[in-house]
Protein backbone atom coordinates (compact mmCIF):
# COMPACT_ATOMS: atom_id res chain seq x y z
CA UNK A 1 0.00 0.00 0.00
CA UNK A 2 2.78 2.32 0.89
CA UNK A 3 4.76 1.79 -2.65
CA UNK A 4 1.80 2.94 -4.21
CA UNK A 5 1.04 5.45 -2.49
CA UNK A 6 4.64 6.68 -2.88
CA UNK A 7 4.23 6.44 -6.29
CA UNK A 8 1.21 8.04 -6.86
CA UNK A 9 2.37 11.18 -4.18
CA UNK A 10 5.77 11.37 -6.33
CA UNK A 11 3.50 11.27 -10.03
CA UNK A 12 0.87 14.15 -8.80
CA UNK A 13 3.98 15.93 -6.98
CA UNK A 14 6.04 15.57 -9.90
CA UNK A 15 3.61 16.75 -12.30
CA UNK A 16 2.27 19.52 -9.93
CA UNK A 17 5.92 20.90 -9.43
CA UNK A 18 6.44 21.01 -13.31
CA UNK A 19 3.41 22.81 -14.91
CA UNK A 20 3.76 26.48 -13.75
CA UNK A 21 5.07 28.96 -15.92
CA UNK A 22 8.90 29.63 -15.46
CA UNK A 23 12.14 29.71 -17.30
CA UNK A 24 12.18 26.03 -17.57
CA UNK A 25 8.68 26.18 -19.02
CA UNK A 26 10.19 28.83 -21.52
CA UNK A 27 12.98 27.31 -22.00
CA UNK A 28 11.07 24.29 -23.20
CA UNK A 29 8.67 25.78 -25.51
CA UNK A 30 11.49 28.18 -26.89
CA UNK A 31 13.31 24.77 -28.17
CA UNK A 32 9.93 23.13 -29.13
CA UNK A 33 9.26 26.21 -31.53
CA UNK A 34 12.70 26.72 -32.93
CA UNK A 35 14.00 22.67 -33.22
CA UNK A 36 10.88 20.74 -32.79
CA UNK A 37 9.53 18.52 -30.89
CA UNK A 38 12.50 15.98 -29.89
CA UNK A 39 14.31 18.98 -28.89
CA UNK A 40 11.49 20.01 -26.58
CA UNK A 41 11.39 16.85 -24.34
CA UNK A 42 15.37 16.45 -24.43
CA UNK A 43 14.99 19.52 -22.68
CA UNK A 44 11.98 18.46 -20.81
CA UNK A 45 13.72 14.87 -20.12
CA UNK A 46 16.81 16.60 -18.47
CA UNK A 47 14.45 18.64 -16.18
CA UNK A 48 12.57 15.08 -14.80
CA UNK A 49 16.29 13.90 -14.13
CA UNK A 50 17.62 16.84 -12.24
CA UNK A 51 13.99 16.16 -10.74
CA UNK A 52 14.41 12.36 -10.01
CA UNK A 53 18.30 13.29 -8.82
CA UNK A 54 16.87 15.55 -6.00
CA UNK A 55 14.49 13.64 -5.25
CA UNK A 56 16.56 10.61 -4.61
CA UNK A 57 18.59 12.91 -2.66
CA UNK A 58 15.69 13.57 -0.58
CA UNK A 59 14.47 9.66 0.25
CA UNK A 60 18.48 8.63 0.27
CA UNK A 61 19.16 11.55 3.17
CA UNK A 62 22.33 12.31 0.65
CA UNK A 63 23.63 14.86 3.68
CA UNK A 64 26.78 15.97 1.85
CA UNK A 65 24.73 17.31 -1.19
CA UNK A 66 21.86 19.17 1.21
CA UNK A 67 24.60 20.47 3.29
CA UNK A 68 26.70 21.42 -0.04
CA UNK A 69 23.47 22.95 -1.41
CA UNK A 70 22.76 25.04 1.55
CA UNK A 71 26.23 26.08 1.64
CA UNK A 72 26.73 27.11 -1.82
CA UNK A 73 22.96 28.27 -2.74
CA UNK A 74 23.27 31.42 -3.45
CA UNK A 75 26.43 30.94 -5.91
CA UNK A 76 24.11 28.13 -7.45
CA UNK A 77 21.32 30.23 -8.26
CA UNK A 78 23.50 33.16 -9.22
CA UNK A 79 25.41 30.84 -11.67
CA UNK A 80 21.61 28.92 -12.76
CA UNK A 81 20.62 32.99 -13.58
CA UNK A 82 24.10 33.77 -15.60
CA UNK A 83 23.34 30.14 -17.25
CA UNK A 84 19.99 30.61 -17.89
CA UNK A 85 21.12 34.17 -19.74
CA UNK A 86 23.33 32.83 -21.87
CA UNK A 87 20.25 30.17 -23.25
CA UNK A 88 18.38 33.14 -23.83
CA UNK A 89 20.98 35.02 -25.80
CA UNK A 90 21.97 32.16 -27.53
CA UNK A 91 18.01 31.62 -28.66
CA UNK A 92 18.02 35.09 -29.48
CA UNK A 93 20.89 34.84 -31.84
CA UNK A 94 20.15 31.31 -33.71
CA UNK A 95 17.15 31.80 -36.12
CA UNK A 96 14.61 29.41 -35.89
CA UNK A 97 15.14 26.14 -37.46
CA UNK A 98 12.89 25.02 -40.36
CA UNK A 99 12.35 21.43 -41.68
CA UNK A 100 11.40 18.24 -40.55
CA UNK A 101 11.45 18.22 -36.83
CA UNK A 102 13.33 15.01 -35.93
CA UNK A 103 16.26 16.32 -38.21
CA UNK A 104 16.57 19.54 -37.01
CA UNK A 105 16.59 18.31 -33.55
CA UNK A 106 19.22 16.11 -34.03
CA UNK A 107 21.24 18.88 -35.74
CA UNK A 108 20.31 20.76 -32.59
CA UNK A 109 21.90 18.68 -30.27
CA UNK A 110 19.59 16.07 -28.16
CA UNK A 111 22.46 15.71 -25.75
CA UNK A 112 23.01 19.15 -25.16
CA UNK A 113 19.39 19.95 -24.94
CA UNK A 114 19.44 16.93 -22.18
CA UNK A 115 22.32 17.80 -20.40
CA UNK A 116 22.11 21.77 -20.46
CA UNK A 117 18.73 21.75 -18.77
CA UNK A 118 19.48 19.14 -16.13
CA UNK A 119 22.10 21.73 -15.02
CA UNK A 120 20.11 24.41 -14.77
CA UNK A 121 18.00 22.81 -12.90
CA UNK A 122 20.35 21.62 -10.52
CA UNK A 123 21.46 24.93 -10.07
CA UNK A 124 18.25 25.83 -8.16
CA UNK A 125 18.56 24.13 -4.31
CA UNK A 126 14.74 25.07 -3.95
CA UNK A 127 14.11 21.91 -6.23
CA UNK A 128 15.62 19.99 -3.12
CA UNK A 129 13.65 22.06 -0.73
CA UNK A 130 10.19 21.30 -1.89
CA UNK A 131 10.79 17.52 -2.31
CA UNK A 132 12.49 17.93 1.51
CA UNK A 133 9.07 19.41 2.70
CA UNK A 134 6.87 17.19 0.88
CA UNK A 135 8.81 13.97 2.49
CA UNK A 136 8.01 15.75 5.77
CA UNK A 137 4.36 15.91 5.00
CA UNK A 138 4.31 12.16 3.67
CA UNK A 139 5.84 10.65 6.49
CA UNK A 140 8.95 7.95 7.21
CA UNK A 141 7.13 5.26 5.62
CA UNK A 142 6.33 6.82 2.40
CA UNK A 143 9.59 9.63 1.84
CA UNK A 144 11.74 6.30 1.95
CA UNK A 145 10.48 4.59 -0.49
CA UNK A 146 12.60 4.84 -3.15
CA UNK A 147 9.04 4.73 -5.53
CA UNK A 148 8.37 8.56 -4.26
CA UNK A 149 11.72 9.85 -6.89
CA UNK A 150 10.43 7.33 -9.31
CA UNK A 151 7.31 8.74 -9.39
CA UNK A 152 8.60 12.08 -9.53
CA UNK A 153 10.46 11.58 -12.30
CA UNK A 154 7.61 9.75 -14.46
CA UNK A 155 5.05 13.02 -13.57
CA UNK A 156 7.58 15.49 -14.29
CA UNK A 157 8.11 14.09 -17.41
CA UNK A 158 4.78 13.53 -18.15
CA UNK A 159 4.31 17.46 -17.71
CA UNK A 160 6.97 18.26 -20.57
CA UNK A 161 6.04 15.45 -22.54
CA UNK A 162 2.38 17.17 -22.73
CA UNK A 163 4.13 20.60 -23.23
CA UNK A 164 6.21 19.47 -26.10
CA UNK A 165 3.67 17.98 -27.78
CA UNK A 166 1.54 20.83 -27.42
CA UNK A 167 4.08 23.34 -28.52
CA UNK A 168 4.63 21.26 -31.52
CA UNK A 169 1.52 20.84 -32.59
CA UNK A 170 0.75 24.58 -32.58
CA UNK A 171 4.34 25.18 -34.15
CA UNK A 172 3.11 23.09 -37.12
CA UNK A 173 -0.17 24.91 -37.84
CA UNK A 174 1.02 28.24 -37.00
CA UNK A 175 2.90 30.39 -40.02
CA UNK A 176 6.36 30.71 -40.21
CA UNK A 177 7.11 34.65 -39.02
CA UNK A 178 4.28 33.93 -36.25
CA UNK A 179 6.22 30.92 -34.73
CA UNK A 180 9.43 33.48 -35.09
CA UNK A 181 7.92 35.93 -32.74
CA UNK A 182 6.86 33.77 -30.30
CA UNK A 183 10.38 31.87 -30.50
CA UNK A 184 11.98 35.42 -30.04
CA UNK A 185 9.27 36.70 -27.26
CA UNK A 186 10.33 33.18 -24.92
CA UNK A 187 14.18 34.06 -25.41
CA UNK A 188 13.45 37.58 -24.70
CA UNK A 189 11.48 36.61 -21.43
CA UNK A 190 14.67 33.99 -20.54
CA UNK A 191 16.75 36.69 -20.55
CA UNK A 192 14.53 39.01 -17.98
CA UNK A 193 14.33 36.18 -15.97
CA UNK A 194 18.04 35.85 -16.01
CA UNK A 195 18.76 39.44 -15.10
CA UNK A 196 16.17 39.23 -12.19
CA UNK A 197 17.78 36.16 -10.82
CA UNK A 198 21.02 37.90 -10.75
CA UNK A 199 19.90 41.08 -9.18
CA UNK A 200 18.09 39.22 -6.18
CA UNK A 201 21.00 37.08 -5.87
CA UNK A 202 23.60 40.05 -5.56
CA UNK A 203 20.66 41.44 -3.44
CA UNK A 204 20.54 38.92 -1.37
CA UNK A 205 24.63 39.03 -0.87
CA UNK A 206 24.91 42.28 -0.10
CA UNK A 207 22.38 42.26 2.71
CA UNK A 208 24.31 39.15 4.14
CA UNK A 209 27.58 41.22 4.05
CA UNK A 210 25.82 44.42 6.08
Amino acid sequence: MNTWLALLSGLSFGFIIAAPVGPMSLLCMNRTLKSGFTAGLATGAGIALADAFYALVTVASFRFVNDFTTTYALPLRLLGSLFLGYLGLKALWTAPAKGDPVTTAVRSGIIYSLSSACLLTLANPATLLSFMALAASLGQAISASLFLPAGIALGSFAWWLLLSGLISLIRGRLSGSFSQFLSLGTAIILVLFSLYGSFTVLSTYWRQRL
